[in-house]
């Protein structure tokens, strides 16, 4: 009885010492992928129950996208996501691909304009969000890198405000992002908007340094898309599922 009381005593201490608060930046607010007031969305969601299957909880790190890379090089947190090879990340740190964002331009569609390729938003006024430029491939940068009235902004409601108020020309994001933000003012209901479709599919992953950690993310990610929670949480947040469009040649691009 003594001996199975103590190893009743280890085995807790052991499982205690195992399950631990994971630190896990989150770019800032982005519904429905990311409701940072409510520490909601698809992306927290979905890895919050992952981290919990895998016995640990989650403590989101809300911040500007372009500086979840820099913490993650300072070994400051455990997860880092919305991320791919572009991001200026290791691909060896990198999960397997857990979202797939569609993004898009965006004009108002009042304005007439005509914009087939990339090429063609050259002598607008652009807004995209943070790192666009990085993630959207060599032609997007080239076309916009001489533009003086191209800029990047993190909060992507701004963006929404900004092309719905006559601010600017063209915003580029991801389709559900905008759609979001639009539903949500009455206002811009009555302003018809063209979806300009410019860019391959952008795959996400989460990163993460430790191999042990890595490995068991992907193993219940992978787990949820087998067995349909996956779907479920795509269905909540009124999202579509991509994961088909994954590219072939590449799981991080």
């Amino acid at each position: 009885m003594r001996f199975l009381i103590l190893f009743l005593c280890v085995f807790a201490n052991a499982s205690s010492v195992v399950a631990r608060e994971l630190n896990v930046v989150v770019g800032w607010n982005k519904p429905p992928y990311v409701i940072s007031q409510e520490h909601s969305g698809f992306e927290v969601d979905l890895v919050r129950a992952i981290v919990s299957e895998m016995g640990h909880t989650l403590s989101p790190i809300y911040v500007p996208f372009g500086r979840t890379a820099h913490l993650l090089k300072n070994s400051a947190v455990d997860i880092g996501l919305t991320q791919n090879a572009a991001h200026n990340v290791n691909v060896s740190i990198l999960s397997d691909p857990y979202i797939i964002y569609q993004n898009v331009a965006v004009s108002q569609a009042a304005r007439n304009f005509v914009i087939d390729d990339i090429s063609d938003l050259k002598g607008k006024s652009v807004i995209a969000f943070q790192t666009a430029q990085s993630v959207l491939g060599e032609q997007f940068k080239e076309a916009l890198a001489l533009e003086p009235a191209y800029i990047e902004m993190a909060r992507q409601d701004r963006q929404v405000d900004m092309l719905m108020r006559d601010h600017v020309d063209v915003i580029v994001l991801d389709r559900s992002i905008f759609n979001h933000f639009k539903l949500e003012n009455e206002v811009y209901a009555e302003k018809e908007t063209v979806f300009h479709e410019l860019f391959p599919v952008s795959v996400y992953c989460a990163a993460i340094p430790d191999p042990e950690l890595r490995a068991k993310f992907n193993t219940v990610l992978n787990r949820f898309i087998e067995d349909g929670r996956y779907q479920l949480l795509l269905n909540k947040y009124q999202l579509d599922n991509l994961l088909h469009k994954l590219p072939q040649e590449s799981s991080f691009m």
